[in-house]
């Protein structure tokens, strides 16, 4: 390619240019890693604000990760105004794609992309970093159904823009944009919502068409004054429209967290527990239809600037993400980028195609979000098990650190590393320790399967844990494990009679006799005398466990389970000794 380009990579070829910029395909010289690299329009960096702003918000991405967010690994800046974005590969193929291909998703479907960008959106949120131009063309879907949000706070500054182009996307800024305030989280929710009402009906619900002065006026009208369209969508989800689509920023819901809370409740309400899967598995099906349709014809509208923007992916070195055009790396080339409607158009295009939606059942509205809740919690319950176990599948390894206390046997203390395995227990590597002679000082301990391998001195002796003894530390081992698993933690949730959230804190109780997965709770439930377990369970910014309370019994019959984890996400290999 001509010009400056960030040294360290080979370029492969171009994957799309637009009005901020072109995405190149690239592989790490050092590390053979297939990355995406967005060259800037010099207009960009050129701006002394923007560059600034932009700045700041890099760093802010390096340190973020979420399954939900494709990562920035690094932003370079060239001589005179050069720059770009290193980002992470992702091959899947953009909403924007799918929805052109196919029409609507259907609401299962739906759900599952406003609820995984939902939790996107508050990872990027609680960071401090607001997405500025959400839309279909900055949702990437993987093959198996998931979604990842890219593209964060790439908007020409207003010298680049022409004429009274707003900063964004027309057809998904929220009232207050057109009125010259500031992006904020709840701009992006608007827009999030606008996006999920696209995935429901296969339109936007304010779109006045046309291209020119006069129809951006039309749309911001429309934006601020027409009454939201609740009644195209399906009853069980108007709710969640009217809530996203609020013409004021105060009465949206307070955050992507409690309108992701709300979003699961009327989810379960209407499809039942199993909704995620299915809709995960529809929209898995659309995206790998899309990515094998042929590429659309360009339509003769054109985007707000005149323009067409790429569809691209990325790398690390500062951090994650930002997909610049993160997108669809697996056939972007063949793809192309495709313009559109200035009046509320996205980047790639918009082909008039629909496909028949199921026909959900009927409903007068869904449960509006709450900053706390307390009620029967098989729904929600089962709903936040499965966001947890979902968001741990894609983030299997975490360190950890656990204790018990109280009554009914030996006080236990551990710390280490655990990794998630398909289909088997997971793997720990811990220093155990216990209140016996015998155990009392810490011994690194291997668990792999019913096997311990517990170190001792400079040899490792490996130990069934599966046996009926109960002393020693394989023993042990097999409690921590027991006691620390996603499983315990989910079957907590979904078993719970009564679940009340505030924030990212969740508090239940659960009755013994159905928490049946295993033999922890029923030897403690025996031992106690307890019928119910309490627990407390705190929530990071991602959705995973960062600590759980758990308590049998009361008073003096009593046991205190407490676990803190850390570091999801992050490289575990956990292997049997030699």
């Amino acid at each position: 390619m001509d010009g400056w380009t960030v040294p360290g990579f080979t370029h492969v070829e171009e994957l799309g240019r637009g009005a901020s910029g072109r995405v190149m395909l690239a592989v790490d010289d050092i590390t053979r890693t297939k990355v995406a690299i967005k060259y800037l329009d010099e207009r960009l960096a050129a701006d002394p604000s923007w560059l600034t702003e932009y700045r700041a918000l890099a760093r802010r991405l390096s340190q973020l990760e979420d399954p939900g967010i494709a990562e920035l690994y690094d932003f370079v800046e060239g001589p005179g105004s050069s720059s770009a974005v290193v980002m992470q590969r992702i091959e899947g193929v953009s909403l924007r794609r799918v929805l052109d291909t196919q029409g609507p998703t259907g609401p299962l479907a739906a759900l599952a992309v406003f609820g995984g960008s939902l939790a996107g959106l508050a990872a990027a949120h609680a960071a401090g970093v607001v997405h500025r131009d959400f839309k279909p063309a900055n949702v990437l879907v993987e093959a198996d159904g998931e979604v990842r949000i890219t593209d964060f706070g790439i908007i020409p500054p207003r010298h680049a823009r022409a004429g009274e182009e707003p900063p964004g996307t027309p057809g998904y800024l929220a009232p207050e944009l057109w009125d010259g305030a500031p992006a904020s989280p709840a701009s992006d929710l608007y827009a999030a919502t606008v996006l999920f009402y696209e995935c429901l009906t296969g339109r936007r619900p304010y779109d006045t068409g046309g291209t020119g002065g006069r129809a951006l006026a039309a749309l911001a009208r429309a934006h601020r004054e027409t009454p939201v369209p609740i009644e195209t969508v399906p009853g069980p989800l108007r709710g969640l429209i009217a809530a996203g689509l609020a013409k004021d920023p105060v009465t949206r819901p307070a955050s992507a967290e409690e309108f992701l809370a709300g979003l699961e409740e009327a989810a379960v309400a209407a499809y039942g527990p199993s909704w995620q899967a299915q809709g995960r598995g529809r929209l898995a099906e659309m995206a790998a239809a899309a990515a094998a349709a042929p590429p659309p014809t360009a339509p003769s509208r054109t985007d707000s600037d005149g323009s067409q923007r790429p569809a691209g992916s990325g790398r690390r070195r500062l951090g994650p993400v930002v997909g610049a055009a993160a997108a669809v790396l697996v056939i972007a080339a063949a793809l192309g980028a495709v313009a559109i409607n200035s009046a509320g158009g996205d980047d790639e295009g918009a082909s008039g195609r629909q496909t028949a939606s199921p026909t959900p059942p009927t409903a007068t509205g869904s449960p509006q979000p709450t900053p706390s809740a307390t009620a029967p919690a098989t729904g929600a319950g089962t709903a936040l098990a499965a966001r947890i176990e979902r968001t741990a599948a894609r983030r299997p390894s975490a360190s950890f650190s656990f204790r018990r206390t109280g009554c009914c046997g030996p006080a236990v203390s551990a710390r280490g590393q655990l990794r998630l395995l398909n289909g088997r227990d997971p793997a720990y590597s811990m220093l155990v320790s216990g209140a016996t002679p015998q155990t009392r000082r810490a011994a690194r301990t291997i668990l792999l399967g019913e096997t311990a391998y517990v170190r001792i001195g400079a040899d490792w002796r490996p130990v069934s844990s599966a046996s009926t003894q109960r002393q020693g530390y394989a023993p042990l081992a097999a409690e921590v494990r027991r006691s620390t698993s996603v499983t315990s933690v989910t079957a907590l949730v979904k078993e719970s009679t009564t679940l009340r959230r505030s924030g990212h804190v969740y508090r239940g109780v659960a009755p013994v006799a159905e928490l049946t997965d295993g033999p922890l709770f029923g030897d403690l439930g025996r031992a106690t005398g307890a019928k119910e377990v309490s627990f407390v369970l705190a929530l990071d910014s991602a959705g995973l466990p960062r600590q759980i309370r758990i308590t049998v019994g009361t008073g003096a019959k009593s046991v205190v389970l407490t676990t803190s984890y850390a570091g999801w996400g992050k490289r575990v290999s956990i292997k049997a000794p030699r």
